[in-house]
């Protein structure tokens, strides 16, 4: 009998989930606006003001997930996601640059905990032979937030100011904490330290290739987040924030599909066509002379990122025990993390070298890295525990 998906815990954190990720977009295209115009710093100080608070979250994803499978989901992630809240408060109190810095370490150290903890609650709730299309639906939480997220935070900016859209970020989290107190918690896993700690406490090994994997990936899609609007303006596109909507879009219908085939089928042809994807994505770019060919990139980039992120995440998952999927989550987030800002970093350097054309053509080659090193390993490891006798 086919396990039900949608009960009422897991529409709760996809909820939880979705307000955490909207607060969080709000910010995405407004925050170097308030560092511009209202804190008077230049692009450099927007680099490391948005690039901050991802390094943040890099360190603190393996000792999250180490808490929410030592210490437990529940409370990890309900201490988590308060001061995620308030931090998304403390915006409206944010005076300097300095001040605004500082801010930015603490949402990251909250940032790498409460996606952390969702992302592993979720993973505990959903029926194990409905990992991948579970963890799909999941992502889609993630893929809203980003199509209404910095939308919504731009309106509330032009019509109500920084103060306001500051206070709305604080309001969205705060709901996604009222959700948290209707999951019931029933697997909230939790396993004893026995010895002293290492590597392997916060790390897990299992997923390390998978990790490579995601962060080459998220290496060039740092040149998405950081440069596409830039770009989008420097070929044409009336409005360059497009991008972002249409790829969410994409990203609804792909990812319900990924994870069905992913369940179905395995993913050994199914991540091919999500590299490849990726890599005309870029290449489309880096031939874009106007909207045509930005929106069809868009496009692609979905159906690939649509397709690679939620079946990795589901096969990290399925390579360990209940027990260490916190350490799992934290291990993959903590690469993916990495690659969005190292990538924003050495593709903006990049790009002042060869521009902004020529860098995303390079990324088309990069993402040929990961493809190479998932067919090596994870495909073939995938292959011979397939074959076994009892599977």
């Amino acid at each position: 009998m086919k396990q039900n998906l949608w009960t009422k815990d897991f529409i709760l954190i996809c909820l939880a989930n979705l307000m955490i990720f909207t607060s969080f977009y709000f910010l995405l295209p407004t925050l170097p606006i308030f560092v511009t115009d209202v804190l008077k710093g230049d692009e450099s100080n927007v680099g490391y003001i948005i690039g901050v608070l991802s390094l943040t979250a890099v360190l603190v994803r393996p000792l999250s997930g180490f808490a929410l499978d030592v210490i437990g989901r529940r409370k990890v992630l309900l201490l988590a996601l308060i001061a995620f809240s308030l931090a998304m408060g403390g915006y409206y109190f944010v005076t300097s640059l300095t001040l605004l810095f500082v801010l930015r370490v603490v949402h990251g150290f909250t940032w790498g905990f409460t996606t952390t903890g969702a992302g592993t609650v979720a993973s505990d709730i959903v029926p194990a032979a409905r990992r991948g299309e579970g963890m799909g639906y999941y992502g889609l939480s993630n893929t809203l937030a980003m199509a209404a997220g910095p939308a919504l935070g731009i309106i509330i900016l032009n019509h109500a100011g920084f103060d306001s859209l500051f206070i709305a970020g604080f309001v969205v989290a705060l709901i996604g904490l009222l959700a948290l107190f209707g999951i019931s918690f029933h697997q909230d896993i939790k396993i004893e330290v026995k010895g002293k700690l290492s590597l392997d406490s916060f790390f897990e090994s299992k997923v390390y290739s998978l990790s490579i994997l995601m962060f080459f990936t998220a290496l060039v899609y740092g040149g998405i987040v950081s440069f596409i609007t830039l770009y989008g303006n420097k070929i044409g596109v009336g409005n360059p924030g497009i991008y972002f909507l249409i790829y969410a879009l994409t990203l609804l219908i792909i990812r319900p599909w990924a994870g069905k085939e992913f369940d179905k089928n395995g993913p050994i042809k199914i991540m091919a066509l999500g590299f490849i994807a990726i890599a005309v994505a870029f290449v489309l770019l880096f031939l874009a002379k106007g909207e045509i060919l930005f929106i069809a990139s868009a496009i692609a980039m979905g159906v690939g990122f649509g397709i690679i992120h939620p079946t990795a995440m589901a096969m990290a998952i399925n390579k360990v025990q209940p027990f260490r999927r916190g350490a799992a989550n934290g291990t993959i987030f903590s690469a993916f993390d990495l690659g969005i800002g190292l990538g924003s970093i050495l593709l903006g350097i990049l790009s002042k070298e060869v521009g902004l054309a020529f860098m995303y053509l390079t990324c088309a080659f990069v993402i040929l890295i990961p493809m190479l090193l998932f067919y090596l390993k994870d495909a073939k490891e995938y292959q011979r525990v397939q074959n076994k006798p009892n599977n």
